[in-house]
Protein backbone atom coordinates (compact mmCIF):
# COMPACT_ATOMS: atom_id res chain seq x y z
CA UNK A 1 0.00 0.00 0.00
CA UNK A 2 1.80 3.27 -1.27
CA UNK A 3 1.89 5.68 1.76
CA UNK A 4 1.42 9.40 1.85
CA UNK A 5 3.48 11.93 3.56
CA UNK A 6 1.36 12.23 6.22
CA UNK A 7 1.40 8.75 7.16
CA UNK A 8 5.15 8.77 6.97
CA UNK A 9 5.56 11.98 9.52
CA UNK A 10 2.79 9.42 11.39
CA UNK A 11 5.46 6.91 11.31
CA UNK A 12 8.61 9.14 12.11
CA UNK A 13 6.73 10.10 14.92
CA UNK A 14 5.63 6.42 15.98
CA UNK A 15 8.77 4.57 15.19
CA UNK A 16 11.70 7.45 15.65
CA UNK A 17 12.31 8.17 19.28
CA UNK A 18 12.79 11.90 20.49
CA UNK A 19 16.79 12.54 20.67
CA UNK A 20 18.12 12.31 24.55
CA UNK A 21 18.26 16.21 26.49
CA UNK A 22 21.85 15.44 25.98
CA UNK A 23 21.90 15.13 22.58
CA UNK A 24 19.16 17.36 22.00
CA UNK A 25 21.82 20.53 23.76
CA UNK A 26 24.19 19.36 22.02
CA UNK A 27 22.40 20.00 18.49
CA UNK A 28 21.52 23.45 19.91
CA UNK A 29 25.48 23.82 21.34
CA UNK A 30 26.46 23.20 17.07
CA UNK A 31 24.44 25.17 16.03
CA UNK A 32 25.76 28.75 18.64
CA UNK A 33 28.41 29.95 17.02
CA UNK A 34 29.14 31.49 20.61
CA UNK A 35 28.99 28.28 22.28
CA UNK A 36 32.47 28.07 24.80
CA UNK A 37 34.53 25.01 25.50
CA UNK A 38 33.62 24.47 28.66
CA UNK A 39 29.80 24.63 27.86
CA UNK A 40 30.13 21.56 25.67
CA UNK A 41 32.30 19.48 27.54
CA UNK A 42 29.67 20.29 30.48
CA UNK A 43 26.96 18.55 28.38
CA UNK A 44 29.13 15.86 26.76
CA UNK A 45 30.22 14.97 30.07
CA UNK A 46 25.82 14.57 31.23
CA UNK A 47 26.60 11.32 29.01
CA UNK A 48 29.31 8.68 30.03
CA UNK A 49 28.53 6.52 27.53
CA UNK A 50 28.68 9.44 24.62
CA UNK A 51 31.98 10.91 26.61
CA UNK A 52 33.59 7.72 25.79
CA UNK A 53 32.16 7.28 22.32
CA UNK A 54 33.85 11.09 21.77
CA UNK A 55 37.26 10.30 23.42
CA UNK A 56 37.42 6.80 21.71
CA UNK A 57 37.04 8.58 17.95
CA UNK A 58 39.51 11.50 18.99
CA UNK A 59 42.16 8.49 20.08
CA UNK A 60 41.12 6.60 17.01
CA UNK A 61 43.83 6.62 13.74
CA UNK A 62 41.71 8.91 11.73
CA UNK A 63 42.72 11.75 13.38
CA UNK A 64 46.31 10.19 14.61
CA UNK A 65 47.44 11.78 17.74
CA UNK A 66 50.47 11.14 19.26
CA UNK A 67 49.94 11.10 22.82
CA UNK A 68 46.46 9.85 23.88
CA UNK A 69 43.95 12.36 24.80
CA UNK A 70 42.20 11.33 27.99
CA UNK A 71 40.15 14.41 28.93
CA UNK A 72 37.76 16.06 26.35
CA UNK A 73 39.30 19.82 27.57
CA UNK A 74 42.16 18.53 25.94
CA UNK A 75 40.57 17.28 22.86
CA UNK A 76 38.90 20.65 22.28
CA UNK A 77 42.49 22.68 22.11
CA UNK A 78 43.80 19.48 20.79
CA UNK A 79 41.41 19.08 17.55
CA UNK A 80 39.17 22.54 18.03
CA UNK A 81 36.03 23.38 19.44
CA UNK A 82 34.19 22.52 15.89
CA UNK A 83 35.42 19.37 15.47
CA UNK A 84 34.76 18.25 19.07
CA UNK A 85 31.09 20.22 18.24
CA UNK A 86 30.80 17.61 14.97
CA UNK A 87 31.82 14.65 16.56
CA UNK A 88 29.84 14.74 20.05
CA UNK A 89 26.88 16.08 17.16
CA UNK A 90 27.27 12.46 15.18
CA UNK A 91 27.67 10.42 18.29
CA UNK A 92 24.74 11.61 19.51
CA UNK A 93 22.55 11.30 16.38
CA UNK A 94 23.90 7.82 14.86
CA UNK A 95 23.76 6.06 18.08
CA UNK A 96 20.00 6.92 18.29
CA UNK A 97 19.22 5.99 15.12
CA UNK A 98 21.23 3.26 14.98
CA UNK A 99 19.79 2.15 18.47
CA UNK A 100 16.27 1.73 16.45
CA UNK A 101 17.80 -0.46 13.88
CA UNK A 102 15.51 -2.97 12.89
CA UNK A 103 16.74 -6.64 11.33
CA UNK A 104 16.28 -7.08 7.69
CA UNK A 105 18.56 -7.14 4.30
CA UNK A 106 19.42 -3.66 4.73
CA UNK A 107 23.60 -4.44 5.04
CA UNK A 108 24.60 -1.28 7.82
CA UNK A 109 27.82 -2.36 7.44
CA UNK A 110 27.80 -1.23 3.38
CA UNK A 111 25.65 1.64 4.32
CA UNK A 112 28.17 3.35 6.45
CA UNK A 113 31.34 2.46 4.21
CA UNK A 114 29.22 4.80 1.72
CA UNK A 115 28.58 6.93 3.99
CA UNK A 116 32.44 7.31 5.39
CA UNK A 117 33.38 7.54 1.74
CA UNK A 118 30.96 10.79 0.76
CA UNK A 119 32.46 12.04 4.40
CA UNK A 120 35.92 11.48 2.95
CA UNK A 121 35.63 12.26 0.09
CA UNK A 122 33.90 15.92 0.56
CA UNK A 123 36.68 16.34 3.31
CA UNK A 124 39.99 15.32 0.55
CA UNK A 125 38.42 18.22 -2.11
CA UNK A 126 37.66 20.47 0.16
CA UNK A 127 41.45 20.19 1.38
CA UNK A 128 42.16 20.25 -2.14
CA UNK A 129 40.43 23.63 -2.41
CA UNK A 130 42.28 25.03 0.87
CA UNK A 131 39.13 25.23 2.46
CA UNK A 132 39.58 26.87 6.39
CA UNK A 133 40.99 23.98 8.57
CA UNK A 134 38.85 25.51 11.61
CA UNK A 135 35.54 23.65 9.26
CA UNK A 136 37.24 21.24 7.46
CA UNK A 137 35.60 18.84 9.89
CA UNK A 138 31.96 19.81 8.71
CA UNK A 139 32.62 18.48 5.21
CA UNK A 140 33.22 15.16 6.91
CA UNK A 141 30.20 15.23 9.52
CA UNK A 142 27.87 16.23 6.41
CA UNK A 143 28.66 13.43 3.55
CA UNK A 144 28.70 11.03 6.96
CA UNK A 145 24.96 12.32 7.62
CA UNK A 146 24.01 12.99 3.74
CA UNK A 147 22.11 9.61 3.88
CA UNK A 148 20.49 9.18 7.28
CA UNK A 149 17.32 9.73 5.71
CA UNK A 150 18.07 6.26 3.89
CA UNK A 151 19.04 4.87 7.34
CA UNK A 152 15.72 5.86 8.78
CA UNK A 153 13.75 4.90 5.68
CA UNK A 154 14.96 1.19 5.78
CA UNK A 155 13.55 1.22 9.93
CA UNK A 156 10.47 2.58 9.56
CA UNK A 157 9.35 0.62 6.15
CA UNK A 158 11.78 -2.75 5.96
CA UNK A 159 9.58 -4.15 3.70
CA UNK A 160 9.38 -1.75 1.51
CA UNK A 161 13.07 -1.04 1.31
CA UNK A 162 13.72 -4.93 0.73
CA UNK A 163 11.58 -4.17 -2.47
CA UNK A 164 13.09 -1.22 -3.62
CA UNK A 165 16.65 -2.56 -3.40
CA UNK A 166 15.49 -5.66 -5.15
CA UNK A 167 14.16 -3.59 -7.73
CA UNK A 168 17.79 -1.69 -8.22
CA UNK A 169 19.88 -4.27 -7.62
CA UNK A 170 18.14 -7.19 -9.25
CA UNK A 171 16.62 -5.52 -11.77
CA UNK A 172 18.73 -2.51 -12.84
CA UNK A 173 16.00 0.04 -12.29
CA UNK A 174 16.81 3.61 -10.96
CA UNK A 175 16.02 4.54 -7.95
CA UNK A 176 12.98 6.63 -8.49
CA UNK A 177 11.51 3.96 -10.48
CA UNK A 178 12.58 1.82 -7.80
CA UNK A 179 10.69 4.03 -4.82
CA UNK A 180 7.42 4.24 -7.15
CA UNK A 181 7.17 0.40 -7.61
CA UNK A 182 7.88 -0.57 -4.00
CA UNK A 183 5.28 1.55 -2.53
CA UNK A 184 6.51 4.64 -1.17
CA UNK A 185 4.78 6.58 -3.28
CA UNK A 186 7.60 8.74 -4.22
CA UNK A 187 9.11 9.18 -0.61
CA UNK A 188 12.21 9.27 -1.33
CA UNK A 189 15.38 9.43 1.49
CA UNK A 190 15.97 13.11 0.77
CA UNK A 191 12.35 13.70 1.99
CA UNK A 192 12.33 11.60 5.08
CA UNK A 193 16.14 12.94 5.67
CA UNK A 194 14.06 16.72 5.98
CA UNK A 195 11.38 15.26 7.87
CA UNK A 196 14.19 13.70 9.95
CA UNK A 197 15.76 16.97 10.02
CA UNK A 198 13.01 19.05 11.23
CA UNK A 199 12.18 16.34 13.81
CA UNK A 200 15.41 16.81 15.47
CA UNK A 201 16.07 20.41 14.76
CA UNK A 202 18.83 19.54 13.35
CA UNK A 203 21.24 22.44 11.67
CA UNK A 204 19.95 23.98 8.58
CA UNK A 205 23.57 22.88 6.42
CA UNK A 206 23.03 19.18 7.51
CA UNK A 207 19.21 19.31 6.69
CA UNK A 208 20.19 21.11 3.22
CA UNK A 209 22.58 18.16 2.22
CA UNK A 210 20.23 15.62 3.29
CA UNK A 211 17.65 17.44 1.11
CA UNK A 212 19.88 18.16 -1.56
CA UNK A 213 22.71 15.61 -2.12
CA UNK A 214 21.27 14.06 -5.47
CA UNK A 215 20.47 17.99 -6.93
CA UNK A 216 21.21 21.02 -5.07
CA UNK A 217 20.53 23.25 -8.21
CA UNK A 218 16.50 23.66 -8.04
CA UNK A 219 18.18 26.16 -4.92
CA UNK A 220 20.09 28.95 -6.26
CA UNK A 221 21.74 29.53 -3.26
CA UNK A 222 23.19 26.40 -2.88
CA UNK A 223 26.42 26.39 -0.66
CA UNK A 224 30.26 25.02 -1.54
CA UNK A 225 29.19 22.43 0.65
CA UNK A 226 25.81 21.57 -0.53
CA UNK A 227 27.96 21.35 -4.35
CA UNK A 228 30.77 19.67 -2.48
CA UNK A 229 28.71 16.38 -1.01
CA UNK A 230 26.91 16.42 -4.20
CA UNK A 231 29.72 15.78 -6.52
CA UNK A 232 31.60 13.96 -3.25
CA UNK A 233 28.42 11.57 -3.75
CA UNK A 234 28.77 10.77 -7.44
CA UNK A 235 32.44 9.82 -6.80
CA UNK A 236 31.66 7.30 -4.50
CA UNK A 237 28.26 5.82 -5.90
CA UNK A 238 30.14 5.56 -10.12
CA UNK A 239 33.02 3.55 -8.29
CA UNK A 240 30.37 1.83 -6.33
CA UNK A 241 32.22 2.47 -2.82
CA UNK A 242 29.74 1.11 -0.30
CA UNK A 243 25.63 0.67 -0.21
CA UNK A 244 24.86 2.09 -4.11
CA UNK A 245 21.28 1.76 -4.47
CA UNK A 246 21.09 1.45 -8.30
CA UNK A 247 23.88 1.26 -10.28
CA UNK A 248 23.53 3.39 -12.98
CA UNK A 249 26.57 5.96 -13.46
CA UNK A 250 25.72 9.67 -13.08
CA UNK A 251 27.37 12.60 -15.18
CA UNK A 252 28.15 15.51 -12.62
CA UNK A 253 26.88 18.63 -13.87
CA UNK A 254 29.36 20.66 -15.58
CA UNK A 255 28.74 23.95 -13.41
CA UNK A 256 30.07 22.33 -10.40
CA UNK A 257 33.15 22.39 -11.39
CA UNK A 258 32.98 26.05 -11.73
CA UNK A 259 31.20 26.35 -8.99
CA UNK A 260 34.01 24.77 -6.68
CA UNK A 261 36.99 26.21 -8.55
CA UNK A 262 38.18 22.55 -9.87
CA UNK A 263 38.01 20.18 -12.40
CA UNK A 264 37.40 16.52 -13.06
CA UNK A 265 40.89 15.56 -12.13
CA UNK A 266 40.04 15.72 -8.27
CA UNK A 267 38.06 12.20 -8.91
CA UNK A 268 41.73 10.80 -9.27
CA UNK A 269 43.29 12.55 -6.72
CA UNK A 270 40.73 11.49 -4.40
CA UNK A 271 40.56 7.52 -5.37
CA UNK A 272 44.21 7.48 -4.93
CA UNK A 273 43.68 8.27 -1.26
CA UNK A 274 40.64 7.16 -0.43
CA UNK A 275 41.01 3.36 0.98
CA UNK A 276 43.32 4.54 3.31
CA UNK A 277 41.49 7.37 4.23
CA UNK A 278 38.59 4.72 4.72
CA UNK A 279 40.55 2.46 6.77
CA UNK A 280 41.75 4.99 9.19
CA UNK A 281 37.73 6.29 9.55
CA UNK A 282 36.61 2.69 10.17
CA UNK A 283 36.64 3.76 13.91
CA UNK A 284 33.27 4.97 12.97
CA UNK A 285 31.37 2.17 12.11
CA UNK A 286 33.06 0.51 15.19
CA UNK A 287 31.72 3.07 17.29
CA UNK A 288 28.04 2.80 15.69
CA UNK A 289 27.24 0.13 14.30
CA UNK A 290 25.33 -2.71 15.52
CA UNK A 291 27.54 -5.77 13.53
Amino acid sequence: MPYSIDSVITKLEENMPSLSPTASKIIQLASDINASPPELTKVIKLDPVLSAKVLKLVNSSYFAIRDRIVSLEKAVIMLGLNTIKNLALSAAVLTQVESNSRDNKFDHNEFWKHSLAVGITAKLIARERKVDKKVIEDYFIAGLLHDLGLLVESNIFPEEMTRILSYCQKDGLLISEAIELGGLNGLNHCKIGELLADKWKLSSYLKNVMVMHHNPFPNENYSDLDATIYLANIICKNNTIGLVLDKIPVEPETDIYTKLGIDNSIEKLVLNDIENEIEKAMEFLKAFCKN
